[in-house]
């Protein structure tokens, strides 16, 4: 028999994604499915029924529960298939085009790994700069969805104190007099709260 599966910390960001597809396309019987996926069977109904019982109720252990994301450590890194990445964890350092597309991701639904992949990157690079993106996106999806989640819950954490800081930082700017046209004033508080919405709820979906 197979090791059963019957803890968060045994599924990677790309069966967590691919679990949830299931879910959805499957909702009657995606236990057939999900294990199938989980332990690479053809056709979970051919195999003997005290091993498929025992693969469903490890599925049915962790599935209900949250998956509580790890500590993440200031200098996090993870080592996949030999190669080492970190996590950058200073927004304010970020570059334009790393902040852009963090925003964009979430905005758009992006899967974990388009996601994770802006703050997740090859030791002695920069963000998107001189490395296969592709390739540290399928790296990423090897990672243990309960790591993902630390780094998830970090910078959700960070998105909606920073939003509501540069609101605080507007309305401060305009007691004090600043010349700030007031359509760019409206539109930039009307983008402004409409990402934290979206951050809010992409963060508590997780």
């Amino acid at each position: 028999m197979k090791k059963i599966i019957d803890s968060w910390s045994q599924i990677t960001v790309g069966q967590f994604e691919e679990m949830c597809r299931l879910q959805d396309e499957h909702p009657d019987d995606n236990a057939k499915y999900i294990v199938e996926m989980l332990y690479g069977i053809d056709d979970a109904y051919q195999i003997p029924l005290p091993e498929f019982s025992a693969m469903v109720a490890g599925l049915r252990a962790f599935s209900s529960k949250p998956i509580n994301g790890e500590k993440l450590a200031p200098s996090a890194t993870y080592t996949i298939d030999g190669r080492v990445y970190e996590v950058d964890i200073t927004p304010s350092a970020f570059s334009t085009g790393q902040y852009i597309d963090l925003t964009n991701h979430i905005k758009s639904g992006a899967s974990l790994s388009e996601v994770l992949s802006v703050v997740i990157v090859p030791d002695g690079h920069l963000y998107n700069d001189g490395y296969d993106m592709e390739a540290a996106k399928a790296d990423i999806n090897k990672l243990p969805v309960t790591a993902a989640f630390a780094v998830l819950n970090f910078f959700g954490k960070w998105s909606t104190a920073s939003i509501r800081t540069f609101l605080r930082c507007l309305t401060s700017q305009m007691k004090k007099g600043k010349k700030i046209a007031p359509a760019e004033i409206e539109k930039l508080e009307k983008e402004m709260r409409e990402l934290l919405k979206e951050v809010t709820v992409f963060f508590h979906s997780c």
